[in-house]
């Protein structure tokens, strides 16, 4: 039997975890109402969803949690921050996610999902944008899969696909249906091209293009008198 509990402030559940070698660390689950099943170990929270682990915080309409799993599922105006000790900080939005604490890998879709990205020691922002993005270990890379488009100070890119590393902070982008493309602005210069496989270097801010490259480069000038 699912017990419920209805009040006006927020709920709160803590779940405590210790994996070998590591500090126990809480996930701690609030709401306006919360459904708990303690035989399956699953607690449902709606209205104002949250949770929290650690520098993560995973906000939604509706949040299931399964204790056996280490899994999360959020429905309805999902969003996702997390700030790394890097001091990268790391927002995702969506209409549909799945989170696991143990793996600390989850999957974002519906929606028109994007990642904002806040580069370590630097001032340039990235925004990604697909159908569906996969986040791997901790947000140490994220791929992005169908219809990707990607905003930085670098340009504009576009393809079918594109691995970030939080690593090296270096992106990747290879041809699968659709070829990578930049599109570029800077001043009076225009540039677009387009390849089988896309390198982008956000330290450097170099932009690598191989395989079948093609494009073109326009430079207005103004005469001097």
């Amino acid at each position: 039997m699912i017990n419920k509990f209805y009040m006006l402030i927020p709920l709160c559940f803590i779940f405590s975890f210790a994996y070998a070698g590591e500090s126990k660390e809480q996930t701690i689950i609030t709401g306006d109402e919360m459904h708990m099943n303690k035989k399956e170990a699953i607690t449902v929270v709606k209205g104002s969803g949250k949770v929290v682990r650690g520098n993560k915080i995973i906000e939604a309409d509706t949040i299931t949690y399964s204790e056996k799993q280490n899994q999360i599922d959020a429905d309805g105006n999902v969003r996702f921050f997390d700030t790394e000790k890097d001091g990268s900080k790391i927002k995702a939005v969506s209409s549909s996610a799945t989170y696991n604490t143990e793996k600390s890998d989850g999957r974002l879709w519906g929606g028109n999902p994007s990642i904002e990205y806040n580069i370590k020691n630097s001032t340039d922002v990235v925004y990604l944008y697909a159908d569906t993005f996969y986040l791997d270990k901790d947000f140490e890379s994220a791929r992005a899969l169908s219809n990707v488009k990607i905003i930085s100070s670098s340009g504009t890119l576009t393809g079918d696909n594109a691995r970030v590393s939080k690593n090296d902070n270096t992106l990747f982008m290879h041809k699968d249906i659709v070829r990578p493309k930049i599109t570029a602005y800077q001043d009076d210069k225009y540039a677009e091209f387009e390849s089988d496989e896309l390198y982008l270097y956000y330290d450097t801010k170099t932009v690598k293009m191989d395989k079948n490259v093609k494009g073109k480069f326009i430079m207005n000038t103004t005469e001097v008198k």
